[in-house]
């Protein structure tokens, strides 16, 4: 039997990445993984959707040639290549987080991991559990396993005509009608993607904004964005009924006035969530509580057994990949520091363990205009009582903005009123997933908003935006 001392089940972000911390420290590490190695994010998720995204954008750029002085003639696109690319790009990670297991001299063994005891692990060729590959034992366990679309009670994915995200960027031609039900990040990433390559897109969304978790006004920004573009929304709506008629889907929609709008589409993509994958994992054999489909856990990623931990989307923290990589970091850092304490390691390793601030976590939605967001919302703020100020500034004042042809957009920035600390930051625009970063770093260093408007930026970029914004929220403003 192959002994460890932490094996990982799940090489997601937060599978791999936790896996390589642990490895770097020392500990004799595994990685069991069902699938490719990367998991759902690298493979089937943030990756090849981004790639999917760039190629749509660069079609409605060239479309838009003219207006920066160059001609192109008797342009398309092949959507075979465009999925085929995507395909590619995906795989190549695939293959550089191989290369990082090698090079951090940690195990990959393939197949499907079930608990039978608190230190062993069967590894089964796939779910059904039929044929048993072999057993690990392990000192710490960390669970990894991430989460899948979630069904609707009457609206279940069959792969054909309802389909989830994984199929959505796999398709073998261009739908001509695409409803999407849900309206979070998932929903407006494939939103953007398949109208600017010409599907006719319909969004319903059971909340009163699109981008519920997003600031309402930047979330209304993008829905007017949206609605310009031909792209219908129904918000506080749902899918009353629907019926497969000759390869087609007819659709009843009913919104909150309790009117109701008929359509028919191709597919229907089911974006409302997800559901961890935490249930054939015998669980309840090793005394690991759930909190629905979600495994429990404290402060230090430890579940209610104390020698296995999980991180990522299969726990009750936010369900994104820089999420579940620190989470995987702080995890492995906690397992050492515990396995040093019961005197079961000899290393000199030292760690500095911090725990995750999950109240600076950054958000980032790729459609365009791109949105990024870190730390409060306007309305959490008014709903904590704090008395506070607001700045924005727009991208139509950014020469940079012009230049590049994409002037849609604000940045909006919530200071504290009586000391200028900064407790959100909101962007819609160009490069908003990239210059969201200035905050981040801003906020983990107690900067206050003189600081930010007061430092100097290059010009001509996007990030001026950000020193206007604050500028603004002084009561200092320049270009504007």
């Amino acid at each position: 039997m192959n002994a460890y001392d932490v094996v990982v089940i799940g090489s997601g972000p937060g599978g791999y990445v936790a896996a390589i911390r642990a490895s770097q420290l020392g500990l004799k590490t595994a990685v069991i993984e069902k699938s490719e190695l990367g998991g759902i994010c690298l493979n089937w998720g943030c990756i090849p959707t981004k790639a999917l995204l760039e190629s749509a954008h660069l079609y409605q750029k060239i479309k838009k040639s003219k207006e920066f002085g160059i001609v192109v003639n008797d342009f398309s696109f092949d959507f075979s290549s465009i999925i085929e690319r995507s395909r590619k790009v995906a795989n190549r990670m695939s293959r550089g987080v191989e290369y990082l297991m090698k090079k951090n001299q940690i195990d990959v063994i393939y197949g499907f991991g079930v608990f039978k005891d608190t230190h062993n692990i069967l590894v089964y060729k796939d779910e059904s559990l039929t044929e048993k590959i072999t057993e690990l034992q392990t000192k710490k366990t960390i669970i990894a396993t991430g989460a899948r679309a979630k069904n609707l009670p009457d609206i279940k994915i069959d792969q054909e005509h309802i389909i989830d995200y994984k199929k959505a960027m796999s398709l073998e031609e261009l739908p001509k009608k695409l409803l999407i039900i849900g309206a979070g990040a998932i929903g407006i990433e494939f939103a953007d993607f398949y109208h600017s390559l010409g599907t006719e897109v319909s969004i319903v969304e059971l909340m009163p904004n699109i981008l519920p978790l997003e600031d309402e006004e930047i979330a209304r920004t993008l829905e007017n964005i949206y609605k310009k573009r031909n792209i219908k929304i129904y918000t506080n709506s749902k899918v009353q009924s629907h019926k497969i008629n000759n390869g087609k889907i007819d659709v009843e929609i009913l919104d909150n006035k309790n009117q109701i709008f008929k359509d028919n589409f191709d597919k229907i993509l089911l974006a409302v969530g997800i559901i961890a994958n935490t249930e054939k994992l015998n669980l309840n054999g090793v005394f690991v509580e759930l909190n629905k489909d979600k495994v429990k856990v404290n402060k230090d990623y430890q579940t209610t057994n104390p020698d296995i931990y999980a991180i990522g989307d299969c726990i009750n923290t936010p369900a994104l990949a820089h999420v579940a990589s620190h989470e995987g970091i702080r995890a492995a850092e906690h397992i050492f520091i515990t396995l040093q304490k019961e005197k079961k390691i000899s290393s000199d390793h030292k760690v500095d363990y911090k725990p995750i601030n999950y109240n600076w976590i950054p958000s980032c939605v790729y459609c365009s205009p791109e949105i990024a967001s870190i730390g409060f919302t306007e309305k959490k703020v008014k709903e904590m009582g704090i008395e506070f100020k607001v700045g924005k500034f727009p991208y139509n004042a950014l020469g940079r903005a012009h230049a590049s042809g994409e002037a849609e957009g604000f940045v909006k920035v919530i200071i504290g009123k009586k000391y200028h600390n900064i407790l959100g930051i909101h962007i819609i625009g160009k490069n908003a997933t990239e210059i969201i970063s200035e905050g981040l770093v801003s906020t983990n260093a107690e900067l206050l908003a003189e600081d930010l408007a007061k430092f100097v930026h290059p010009h001509p970029t996007i990030s001026e935006a950000i020193m206007e914004a604050f500028g603004v929220s002084i009561d200092e403003p320049i270009n504007i």
